[in-house]
């Protein structure tokens, strides 16, 4: 009897294992998947703090936890011309520091964590291209470059991290620094136009038109706030390095 005791109790300490060691494996198994209650939009900002803090500890920058309630947060469920099943949840801080965690869609009900893209500017557009992600950002913070730009940033996917490997400005106003107290403040303006090309070698074509202006003498002109002083039109395609993982140069046309 004392054997068939000892056992029975033999059995229930190997069943009590075997059920911690399922129960672990499977919170592993679960470790850095949100639930689909989360990626909801929400009015609840309870629901936005708790999915905060849930992306900020997939994303590694638990230092930023106690800014949580400051972060604004944007749930992108159908990245456009995306064939991986991914979904994409950008997040702002006040300060124009913003960065994107990307997850894969493993089930009607959950995602796992894929990886992120770091400092960014303010997003306005997000998107796949081929393989790469290309990210439209605002920058309107003053520097000694640039007083406004919005740009274009193409980023590729390598040893589990995107990284930035293409930048150009869309939209971008500068001050050209005065020679003297006496000459007038020189504006330069930059507008590009930007298109994918088709075609088996991956190109980007960019169309930027330049413009210089100065301040208006309003004793000679009183309509006009700026003068034209010179105005350039440059084509630009860009072609695909899969070697070297980059893109380069092969056309470029100024125009007039």
């Amino acid at each position: 009897m004392k054997k068939i005791i000892n056992l029975l109790s033999l059995i229930l300490i190997i069943n009590i294992f075997i059920f911690i060691s399922l129960v672990f494996l499977n919170y592993n198994n679960t470790f850095n998947i949100l639930p689909i209650s989360y990626a909801k939009s929400s009015t609840d900002s309870n629901d936005n703090y708790n999915l905060i803090l849930d992306i900020l500890k997939d994303t590694n920058k638990n230092n930023l936890k106690k800014y949580a309630q400051y972060i604004d947060i944007t749930f992108i469920e159908h990245i456009k011309n995306d064939t991986t099943d991914k979904v994409a949840f950008t997040l702002s801080l006040p300060q124009q520091l913003s960065f994107v965690a990307i997850y894969n869609k493993i089930s009607e009900g959950k995602y796992e964590f894929y990886c992120t893209l770091d400092d960014l500017a303010t997003i306005d557009n997000l998107y796949f291209y081929n393989n790469f992600l290309v990210v439209e950002q605002t920058d309107s913070t003053s520097s000694t470059d640039f007083t406004r730009r919005k740009f274009l940033e193409i980023f590729y996917y390598k040893n589990d991290t995107y990284i930035s490997i293409f930048e150009k400005n869309l939209d971008s106003t500068k001050i050209i620094k005065k020679n003297s107290s006496k000459d007038s403040e020189i504006k330069e303006v930059e507008v590009s136009s930007i298109d994918f090309l088709n075609g088996e070698q991956t190109r980007i074509l960019c169309v930027t038109t330049t413009t210089k202006y100065k301040e208006n003498d309003y004793s000679l002109n009183p309509n006009n706030e700026l003068i034209e002083l010179d105005k350039k039109t440059n084509k630009t395609i860009y072609e695909w390095d899969e070697k070297n993982k980059n893109f380069y140069m092969v056309e470029n046309i100024n125009y007039k």
